[in-house]
């Protein structure tokens, strides 16, 4: 019998939801910083915080009645966008590191982050040996790099309105499969979330 046989028929215990989740926070804190890190030399921290001070302030007009619903929206739209131009380089930084990280690595891993790592849990394939599509479409969903990706695309060849539709669109599907994918996390017997399912893998407690 073949190693792949062996591992087929072993019976694995389901990764707690507790557990996937700690594991997903670590690993996006640590995706973040070394993102933050890198390109930090390309970003004007001065222009990033008046941009970032500029929207509480509109806020701040909206509720004491200084402007209309309607220039709210356009004064934040355009505060936001800016914003978003700002952040486009560790947008770029954080979308090439999430590569790295949740494809190449995870998969030289044996399906293992360093979040999923710290939290005993690892991710396998339900047809034997974990393959490279499987983990490249496994994270387009469940790391985000999708949405990464489109966001991106349109902020750097969109409009102004189009990219703010877009974002906007892409954020409410993203909390949307978040939700989703939770539910199935929690009530499927197999413990496989969204991605799981199309990918063909499940999240497994090591210990």
């Amino acid at each position: 019998m073949s190693t792949n046989d062996g591992e087929k028929k072993k019976e694995y215990k389901n990764a707690l939801f507790y557990q996937r989740l700690f594991a997903f926070l670590i690993d996006v804190l640590i995706v973040s910083f070394a993102s933050s890190i890198l390109s930090t030399p390309f970003v004007d921290s001065e222009k990033m915080a008046k941009v970032e001070k500029q929207i509480p302030e509109i806020m701040e007009k909206y509720v004491s009645g200084e402007i209309t619903a309607q220039e709210y929206f356009i004064e934040y739209s355009n505060a936001y966008y800016s914003l978003s131009r700002e952040n486009g380089v560790t947008s770029i930084f954080s979308l090439l590191i999430s590569v790295c990280y949740f494809v190449v690595y995870q998969l030289y891993t044996r399906g293992q982050t360093l979040g999923k790592k710290l939290l005993n849990i690892r991710v396998i394939s339900t047809q034997g040996e974990l393959f490279m599509d499987q983990m490249i479409f496994r994270s387009l969903l469940a790391n985000f790099i999708l949405v990464d990706i489109v966001t991106l695309a349109s902020l750097v060849f969109s409009p102004k309105n189009i990219y703010i539709y877009l974002s906007t669109t892409v954020e409410i599907l993203q909390y949307g499969f978040i939700f989703l994918s939770i539910l199935f996390v929690i009530f499927r017997k197999d413990g496989r979330a969204i991605h799981d399912l199309f990918a063909r893998t499940r999240v497994i407690r090591e210990k």
